[in-house]
């Protein structure tokens, strides 16, 4: 049943809420982007289990760190109310991408679902990255001219 998840504004808040409870527990961890996507629906239940990419790096200072890490959770609804799924599982694992630059955060997590949640950070460095291959196109299509046009 793998499918996007369409919220309301009041359960996106409640699920980032929980994620900086469970990763930002010391203020040093920095959310940069957060993709949801269904798993499970309670057929006799009014449960459903959600799978959350999330891409996250530190804090130093006030500098954000250029490198992120990524992990995917399993979370339960409960009616309006998230909770995390198997948090031994989280304790146990590590990341499953460890140190990759800030501006591939946005792909990464948009590989899962559309993503629930972008910070600042990764849409700046989106943008600079669309520019720089804009800037490589323009160079490109200069150097296919021909040079005996003129």
């Amino acid at each position: 049943m793998n499918e996007d998840v369409c919220i309301n504004e009041s359960l996106r808040q409640k699920i980032l809420e929980l994620l900086n409870k469970t990763f930002d527990y010391d203020g040093a961890t920095h959310l940069l982007a957060v993709a949801i996507r269904k798993v499970a629906d309670g057929a006799f239940t009014e449960e459903t289990i959600l799978r959350l990419r999330v891409a996250m790096t530190y804090r130093e200072g006030k500098s954000i760190n250029p490198y992120w890490d990524g992990t995917e959770i399993d979370i339960i609804l409960k009616g309006e109310h998230p909770y995390l799924l198997n948090e031994q599982t989280l304790a146990d694992e590590p990341p499953m991408i460890e140190g990759s630059p800030n501006e591939l955060a946005l792909e990464w997590v948009s590989a899962l679902a559309t993503p629930l949640w972008i910070s600042n950070e990764v849409k700046e460095a989106a943008l600079e990255e669309l520019e720089l291959l804009k800037a490589m196109e323009v160079t490109q299509l200069k150097s296919t001219e021909d040079p005996f046009e003129q």
